[in-house]
């Protein structure tokens, strides 16, 4: 009898134990058959055919996550996330953090390179430290309305200006989001440059986004400022953006601005986003359109715009079908130069 009271005392201690604690495993495979061209001013300069492309639409990624509960409402929590390609199986890379800020073609191979960052979370709201997605990227997120994917319009067209716009992920970045109040949050990120010099200060990174999210209505504002090192002049970008669900759609509007000091001609961009979500059943069908441009010491250098449009199909909550189609035009000023690029894909999406 009593070998059967501690057995059974053991047993509830460890549920408590698993109950307290939790680690997922999971990822996303996005494989497509896909059709990439390019031409300038109508002759075609790149085919490459028939294509197997991985992350046509999605990135395919696997990774962990988890929490453990802590007590008295405090929560300690992690994610390590790492991209691949599913058609040759090899992971794939992110730039290094300088990149981001500088023309750069230098890429460092991670363990983790999507995502890799711990933190606390509790009345207090939540904090994390490590390589994480920055304010730009997280309001990029939420109000594209193709899910800033790899037949995004916004992406096509904000990618294509002098850089200021797209930061990405950070490294070594600290994260604090406040408590959500009646829908509204403000989250703040700083992130040292860590490459103090005897002659030269470190750079930094950091910025803020408020963001309102409460029945139909989505409103957000954020900005983020970026330095090399203490010698150069910041990149900066303010985005703003906003949604509203309808009875039978979801409109999606965006409008960002970025400054790239540091660059010979003070670069600015100017862009903005419109694009629509109706659902109809089991089918998404989704459109957007996209245009950014981009002036050098004041003057226009670029028009950069993109059409896309995309039809989803759900097979299951987790699979779906999808087929995809982005037109993009870069449009230098002055002599006929015009780079078009039009992508198509038929793709699987499987998440686990």
């Amino acid at each position: 009898m009593k070998k059967t009271l501690v057995a059974i005392a053991a047993l509830t201690l460890v549920g408590a134990v698993s109950a307290q604690s939790s680690v997922t495993l999971y990822g996303r495979i996005d494989a497509s058959l896909a059709s990439n061209k390019t031409s300038l001013n109508g002759t075609t300069t790149s085919d490459g055919g028939a294509l197997i492309s991985s992350g046509g639409h999605t990135g395919s990624r696997w990774g962990m996550k988890g929490s453990e509960d802590l007590g008295g409402g405090l929560k300690a929590n992690f994610q390590l996330e790492q991209g691949f390609n599913v058609d040759t199986g090899a992971q794939s890379a992110g730039s290094s953090a300088a990149c981001a800020v500088l023309p750069c073609a230098a890429v460092v191979a991670r363990q983790f390179h999507r995502a890799a960052w711990v933190g606390l979370s509790g009345g207090f709201g939540a904090v994390t430290v490590g390589r994480q997605y920055d304010i730009t990227d997280n309001m990029y997120g939420m109000y594209d309305a193709s899910g800033y994917s790899g037949y995004s319009a916004m992406n096509y067209s904000f990618n294509k200006g002098s850089g200021g716009d797209f930061i990405g992920r950070q490294d070594n970045a600290v994260m604090y989001s406040a408590p959500s109040m009646g829908g509204f949050g403000v989250t703040a990120m700083w992130a040292p440059g860590e490459n103090k010099t005897s002659a030269v200060s470190a750079g930094s990174n950091v910025g803020v986004m408020a963001n309102y999210a409460n029945g139909p209505i989505g409103a957000g504002i954020g900005y983020q400022s970026n330095k090399a090192t203490g010698a150069t002049s910041a990149t900066t970008n303010t985005v703003f953006g906003g949604s509203y669900k309808l009875a039978a759609a979801k409109l999606y509007g965006m409008y960002q601005m970025s400054k790239t000091p540091s660059v010979v001609g003070s670069p600015k961009d100017n862009g903005w986003h419109l694009g629509v979500v109706v659902p109809v059943g089991p089918t998404t069908v989704t459109a957007a359109y996209a245009s950014e441009k981009t002036k050098f010491a004041g003057v226009e250098t670029t028009n950069n715009k993109a059409l896309s449009l995309m039809v989803q199909y759900n097979l299951s909550k987790r699979t779906y079908v999808y087929a995809a189609y982005l037109n993009g035009e870069v449009d230098p000023a002055g002599a006929a130069n015009t780079t078009k690029n039009r992508n198509m894909g038929l793709g699987l999406v499987h998440n686990f």
